[in-house]
């Protein structure tokens, strides 16, 4: 009895199968949800797509049920022309395999490589991580409080080390709006981690965190991200501030720094918060400098920098190469539209050469000491092509890009080089189109952003212009494998 009961058994699965693979709703239904599945692993759509899934995985699952019922209850006994036909059989089987490899395919296209938004929805499963930002008052709870909620949602190595600086703006209220750095260190098991860290508060109320990015490590204890903390701690930042009565400021840090004899903004303070600022220095002035300032002011304003004394390696000469001497000229090396720092020593800067008919002409200089000789590299490096400078970044001392809008800023250019900055080329890239409501085609993306690397790929956002206004005024990210000489259109991002 028991084996006759596993044979019917058996019989009855077969024919369930059988049944519904001839079953013409069944397939058709099997094929609306692939198509729907897919699309939304490919493009998103999920307000669009949605929807019909939900209906075409209802309309499956109904069939199944009715299915099993009948087969169950015997109904199938009857004769049924299709699933008895030989012909209609491989067909049908054909159709259910063709489907299932046809869009199985393109579902895993859309996974790997950054093919489709399942790869970014992985990418940020595995490397992405929201934190809720808890310690947000700089005034109470320092720098320290940021990597405490870290923390609390991923642990981080007990020793970090910056791969550029710490870059923080908050409120009159000490309320932080934003904060960016690139850390890493070794955890517990000696294994290697990064994390680009960033918050904005215009952007989201959360932290946010990417791990695995590509570092270049060489753990020199000048990027020590732990004299940060410790000197935020006892400096009295409302008390600093208050001074400038402005209603936003900035804090920097680039770890240890050779003021030289400059005493310019120097504050030494000690552990219970006594300051002391020298007129005169008779010894180089170095320490792990933490600086305020007024966000666009540097100039005008002179920065207060805040170095924590008491312990005497932190005042002592690199054993690394020296490190540049500061001044007043250069205050805080920032990053501008015509200027970018690849490191402390290392500056590339945009020149205005000369300006006609509302464009501008530039040259370019490089610095080797921190901004204090600049040397022009290039006479020429738009080709007297330009209308403004929209951008200059360097990802290494020989790859490096400039970006250039025409005089209406309607339309941008975006130049490579990869000697270091002796030559330039224009970039070409395949303009998406778009299509437009009433169905017209068009290609509204045409102002390329600075390239950038993201989870480890050369990556880059291309714009409206000034004129842009589809979509919200949308961006299309581009990615290239090859350096930036040719790149593959990813997806569209909405602000």
């Amino acid at each position: 009895m028991q084996l006759g009961g596993i044979y019917r058994l058996r019989g009855k699965v077969k024919r369930t199968l059988i049944t519904l693979l001839t079953n013409p709703i069944f397939l058709i239904g099997y094929w609306v949800f692939g198509l729907k599945l897919a699309s939304i692993c490919k493009y998103g759509s999920i307000d669009k797509n949605l929807p019909i899934l939900l209906v075409s995985i209802a309309l499956l699952i109904l069939v199944i049920l009715f299915t099993i019922i009948r087969v169950i209850k015997g109904s199938e006994r009857k004769p049924n022309k299709l699933s008895d036909l030989k012909v209609w059989k491989f067909i049908s089987i054909v159709l259910f395999v063709a489907i299932t490899l046809f869009y199985g395919a393109n579902i895993y296209k859309s996974a790997t490589n950054f093919g489709g938004k399942l790869a970014w929805y992985i990418e940020r499963l595995k490397n992405q991580r929201s934190i809720k930002f808890e310690h947000n008052n700089i005034y109470q709870y320092g720098v320290e409080g940021i990597f405490e909620d870290i923390n609390n949602k991923h642990t981080l190595p007990k020793k970090l080390y910056m791969e550029n600086n710490f870059s923080l703006k908050f409120n009159s209220d000490g309320l932080i709006t934003s904060f960016d750095t690139f850390v890493y260190g070794k955890n517990d098991n000696g294994k290697e981690e990064s994390f680009l860290i960033t918050y904005d508060k215009n952007k989201s109320e959360n932290i946010t965190v990417y791990l695995h990015g590509y570092a270049a490590p060489n753990y020199n204890d000048d990027k020590l991200l732990d004299p940060l903390i410790e000197t935020a701690n006892v400096i009295p930042i409302k008390k600093a501030v208050s001074k400038w009565n402005e209603s936003q400021y900035g804090l920097i840090y680039y770890g240890k720094r050779n003021w030289g004899y400059n005493t310019n903004g120097i504050i030494n303070i000690d552990k219970d918060g006594k300051e002391y600022s020298p007129e005169t220095a008779s010894n180089e002035i170095i320490g792990y400098t933490v600086s305020l300032f007024i966000p666009g002011m540097e100039k005008e304003i002179t920065p207060a920098r805040y170095n924590l004394i008491g312990n005497p390696k932190w005042s002592k000469p690199s054993t690394t190469p020296k490190q540049p001497t500061s001044d007043e000229k250069k205050d805080e090396q920032t990053n501008t539209k015509e200027q970018f720092f690849l490191s402390k020593e290392v500056g590339y800067k945009l020149n205005v050469a000369d300006k006609a008919l509302g464009s501008t002409f530039y040259s370019l200089s490089k610095t080797t000491d921190g901004g204090n000789v600049w040397t022009i590299i290039n006479n020429d490096p738009y080709s007297g092509t330009v209308g403004g400078a929209s951008g200059i970044v360097f990802l290494d001392d020989k790859l490096g890009f400039l970006g250039a809008v025409n005089p209406s800023g309607n339309e941008g250019t975006l130049y490579r080089t990869d000697d270091g900055g002796k030559t330039f080329k224009k970039v070409n890239y395949t303009s998406h189109e778009v299509k437009l409501n009433n169905g017209q085609a068009i290609k509204p993306f045409d102002t390329p952003s600075m390239p950038f690397m993201m989870g480890g790929v050369l990556s880059m956002l291309v714009g409206q212009g000034s004129d842009g206004d589809y979509n919200g005024n949308s961006s299309e990210l581009y990615q290239s494998k090859n350096k930036g000489q040719t790149w593959k259109f990813v997806q569209e991002i909405k602000k």
